[in-house]
């Protein structure tokens, strides 16, 4: 009986994750472009566009001389036979509240921004959706490394306790378990290619969650989180312990890059730790933890007890995120 209910329990459950998992709708993502008004042709804007749930979407918008000097606004948009519509005042702080109005169709952004001052005035702007690729991916293992997943084999994992599903496109996919290879590493470089699932209802740690466990004991975080600002438990943090300096997540659906560069903790002869971790973390090529100290291990690992060795393991939070292209290459 207890295991019929197990059973049934876990195909509900298996079910509920598929139906959650959407297709792109062709409107979230990045927008790149530039202001078409001559006046403001010099200036910096760009936008992330969030999906909320088939009717309705979230944009951040960054506006500003250039890009280190840009305002950081938000507003809420809806959706009408596939047509994106955006209003609202927006604060762009120096430069005083503009009238804020655009509409997404064919994956092109047009719109313009009015101040409040000079009504009629207007400065207008042209995005397009944009696919970034990370520079690192795709990458082969260099001379010396271990490839622990190449989309073909899981000879080199375990399941703790069921098993992921192999993809046709190379990939492996969070299936009820978490994942961890058999055998143990340390310092390095660690390349994981990771890409979280489109669930547009979903929200905070619900939302494409999963974590890379170097070690088995430091996880950084995975999580759609993009168009959101970085925290520890965000795409890219380090998980209780450090909120990653930079946003680099990219949209869902789209493959993303960890370069973790990691030297292990320490230990004298008594197994007294004499030196902490150091980890330096690149989320698709962007710098997001620089040779950050941890004195601890995050929760939910294979041991809350720091060790020199341990495995990598791909945690499972119950949202289809797919993993390739994994490989470790021993520190010299």
């Amino acid at each position: 009986m207890k295991r019929t209910f197990f059973l049934l329990t876990l195909l509900f459950l298996t079910a509920g994750m598929v139906a959650a998992v959407e297709d792109d709708d062709m409107i979230m993502g990045n927008y790149h472009g530039g202001f078409t008004t001559a006046a403001w042709a010099n200036r910096y804007i760009r936008a992330q566009v969030v999906a909320q749930s088939k009717t309705a979407h979230r944009i951040v918008l960054f506006v500003g001389e250039n890009e280190t000097d840009a305002a950081r606004v938000e507003t809420a948009g809806k959706v009408e036979d596939g047509v994106a519509v955006f209003g609202d005042v927006l604060d762009l702080g120096k430069w005083g509240k503009y009238d804020f109005a655009a509409r997404i169709e064919n994956e092109t952004m047009t719109g313009a921004l009015t101040t409040e001052k000079q009504r009629g005035q207007q400065v207008a702007f042209e995005l397009k959706r944009v696919f970034i690729t990370p520079p690192s991916l795709g990458m082969a293992p260099p001379e010396g490394a271990i490839m622990l997943f190449d989309g073909t084999s899981f000879a080199l994992w375990e399941r703790t306790p069921l098993h992921w599903c192999m993809r046709d496109d190379g990939s492996m996919e969070v299936c009820n378990s978490s994942l961890k290879t058999i055998e143990e590493y340390g310092s390095g470089l660690y390349h994981v290619e990771f890409q979280t699932p489109f669930m547009p209802t979903a929200r905070g740690q619900s939302r494409g969650n999963s974590g890379v466990y170097v070690l088995g004991r430091y996880e950084v975080q995975v999580l759609d989180s993009f168009g959101l600002e970085p925290a520890d438990n965000f795409c890219g943090g380090l998980y209780s312990l450090a909120t990653p300096i930079a946003d680099a997540a990219l949209p869902p659906k789209q493959w993303q890059t960890y370069d973790i560069t990691f030297q292990a903790p320490k230990f004298d002869e008594n197994g007294a730790k004499i030196s902490n971790a150091i980890i330096h973390v690149l989320h698709n090529g962007i710098v997001i933890h620089d040779n950050a100290e941890l004195d601890s291990g995050t929760p939910g690992g294979v041991s809350e007890q720091e060790a020199s060795t341990g495995p990598l393991l791909l945690q499972n939070h119950g949202d289809r995120v797919r993993y390739r292209n994994i490989w470790f290459k021993p520190a010299e």
